[in-house]
C-alpha cells in the first residue's frame, strides 16, 4: 500500500473557545470574505491511504467515512451521520454531522469531505496529496474554502462587524437557514424594524448575482430588493413579498397556484439573462444510479439482512422494489424524447421548489415573491417542474409525522402530476425522466444514513406519480 501525505492546514475555529452560530434546527439535506478568520498554521502527517487505495466494500462505512475517520483518529468524539451527498467534479462533496456522546457538553460538529479535484484559492482544513493538484480534502464547518465569507458571518461578533462594514446595524444574531456546501449560505436577521437575508456566496459570483437579480426585477418577476453587496462573495436582501408558500398548505387551491406559478415562470422566460442555467440534474443519473445502489448495500449489510437465517427487512424489500420502478422510469425513456430543440429553451429558476415561493397574504393561491435565483438562466422547462415535483415528494415524507402538512404537500404534487406528467402532454417524457432522477436524487440522502424506511417511501411517492407515465396505473 503506498504510503501518502496529507498536508494539514488549520484554522482555530474548534479549539479557540469561540462557537459558530447554529443552523435553525439540525441540518438536513433535502440543499462565500477574507476577513476576521482566525490564525492558522500548518503541519504535516502521513496518512497511509489514499482515494485510489479506498474501494467501496459491503457492510463497511463509505468511502468518504472513511476517510474522515483516518483523518480524524482520535479526535473524532461522536457518531458520524451522512448529512448530504452531491456529485462535484471529478467526485463528490459529503457532509457529516459528528453527533457527541450523551451528556458531554460539547456542540455537534459537522465535517465535509470534497473529492472532486479542483483547487481552492486557501486550504481551510485537511488536504489529502499534493495540495496543487489534491485528492480530497476535509474541513469544519464553517472554514468553507470556497466561501471564505461564511466563517465571519457564522460568528455573532465577526457578523456584527460585517454587517457594520455595509452599513446594517444587527439586533441579533444571525440565523442559518440553508447552507449549500461549497457553493452558498443563507442567514436571516433582524436589523430594525424588519428582517433581512445574508447570502454567503463564491467571490467571483457576487456581481453576477446582482446583475441577475436586477435584470429579473427589471423584467417584473418579483425578487427581493437588493440593499447591498460586496465583491468578497456577500449579497444582502430584503424579504420576499407576502408570506412563505409551506406556511400557508391548508389554505390555497392547487389549481389556482399552478396557474400563478405558470404566470411567473412566462414573466422569467422573458427576461434574457444572457447566461445559462444551472445544469440539468438528469446529467448525472448514472452517479445517483451507481450511488444509491451503494448505499443501500452498505445500509442492509449494516442492518445484517442476508446474513445466515436472518430474513430481508420488510422496508428493505419494499426500497429494492421502488427502486427498480424509478430507475426503469430513468432507463426506460429513448434517447429521442430527451433532445430539447432550441425554440424550446427559455430563462427558467433552475432550482424551483416550494420553499422558493411566497405568496399573497389575502390569497395563498397567487405567488407574490421568488428567492434564491442564484441558478436562473437559459434551460429547459422540464428541469423546474422536475425539481418542483422531486422536492414535494421528498417533503411528504419529511412531514410525515404531520398528516396535515403531509396531505398539503400531496395534494399540491397530485395537481403538478396531473398537469405536467399527462401523457398526451407534449414534452412529457423528458418532464418524466427528470423528476424520477430527481426523486432518485432526494432519496439518496436517507440511503445513505442507513433509512431505508424514508427512501423507500419517497420511492414510493415518486413509483405512483410516474405510474401514468410507465403505463403501470392501475396495474
Amino acid at each position: 500500500m503506498r504510503e501518502r501525505t496529507v498536508h494539514v492546514r488549520r484554522r482555530g475555529l474548534a479549539a479557540s473557545g469561540m462557537h459558530p452560530i447554529q443552523p435553525c434546527g439540525r441540518m438536513r439535506w433535502d440543499a462565500s470574505e477574507r476577513t476576521l478568520t482566525c490564525e492558522r498554521g500548518a503541519v504535516g502527517i502521513c496518512w497511509n491511504r489514499g482515494v485510489d487505495d479506498v474501494k467501496p466494500e459491503p457492510g463497511r462505512p463509505s468511502i468518504e467515512e472513511r476517510m474522515l475517520r483516518d483523518a480524524l483518529g482520535e479526535d473524532l468524539r461522536g457518531e458520524l451521520r451522512v448529512l448530504s451527498r452531491e456529485p462535484y467534479g471529478a467526485g463528490a462533496l459529503t457532509g457529516f454531522e459528528e453527533s457527541p456522546p450523551a451528556g458531554e457538553p460539547v456542540q455537534t460538529r459537522y465535517w465535509y469531505v470534497d473529492t472532486s479535484g479542483k483547487r481552492v484559492e486557501s486550504e481551510t482544513g485537511f488536504v489529502l496529496g499534493d495540495p496543487e493538484h489534491p485528492q480530497a480534502r476535509i474541513w469544519l464547518h464553517p472554514a468553507d474554502p470556497r466561501l471564505p465569507a461564511l466563517a465571519p458571518a457564522s460568528f455573532p461578533d465577526a457578523a456584527a462587524t460585517l454587517m457594520g462594514r455595509l452599513g446594517v446595524r444587527l439586533d441579533r444574531s444571525p440565523e442559518l437557514l440553508v447552507y449549500r456546501p461549497g457553493k452558498r449560505a443563507m442567514f436571516r436577521m433582524r436589523a430594525g424594524e424588519r428582517d433581512t437575508y445574508l447570502k454567503i456566496v463564491r467571490p467571483d459570483a457576487s456581481a453576477s448575482i446582482v446583475q441577475l437579480q436586477e435584470s429579473l426585477r427589471a423584467g417584473g418577476v418579483p425578487v427581493p430588493l437588493i440593499t447591498g453587496w460586496s465583491e468578497l462573495g456577500i449579497v444582502l436582501t430584503e424579504t420576499a413579498a407576502g408570506t412563505p408558500l409551506t406556511g400557508r398548505l391548508d389554505e390555497l387551491d392547487p389549481e389556482r397556484l399552478l396557474d400563478s406559478i405558470e404566470s411567473l415562470r412566462e414573466q422569467m422566460g422573458a427576461v434574457d439573462t444572457g447566461r445559462a442555467a444551472r445544469a440539468s440534474l438528469a446529467d448525472r443519473r448514472d452517479w445517483y444510479l451507481t450511488r444509491i445502489a451503494s448505499a443501500a448495500e452498505r445500509a442492509r449489510e449494516g442492518a445484517g439482512a442476508g446474513a445466515p437465517g436472518r430474513a430481508e427487512a420488510p422496508s428493505s424489500a419494499r426500497f429494492a422494489e421502488h427502486l427498480a420502478v424509478v430507475t426503469r422510469m430513468i432507463e426506460s425513456v429513448d434517447a429521442s424524447a430527451l433532445m430539447v430543440d432550441d425554440e424550446v429553451l427559455r430563462t427558467v429558476h433552475g432550482d424551483l421548489h416550494v420553499g422558493q415561493l411566497f405568496v399573497a397574504e389575502g390569497d395563498a393561491s397567487a405567488i407574490t415573491g421568488v428567492i434564491d435565483i442564484d441558478t436562473c438562466g437559459l434551460g429547459d422547462p422540464a428541469d423546474d417542474e422536475a425539481a418542483f415535483m422531486g422536492h414535494l415528494v421528498a417533503s411528504i415524507v419529511l412531514a410525515r409525522r404531520d398528516a396535515a402538512r403531509a396531505a398539503g404537500f400531496r395534494r399540491l404534487l397530485d395537481a403538478a402530476a396531473g398537469r405536467w406528467l399527462a401523457v398526451d402532454r407534449p414534452g412529457a417524457r423528458r418532464v418524466a425522466h427528470r423528476t424520477a432522477v430527481h426523486v432518485l436524487a432526494h432519496a439518496l440522502a436517507p440511503t445513505e444514513r442507513g433509512d431505508l424506511e424514508a427512501a423507500a417511501a419517497e420511492l414510493a411517492i415518486g413509483a405512483e406519480v410516474l405510474a401514468e407515465q410507465l403505463g403501470t396505473r392501475g396495474a
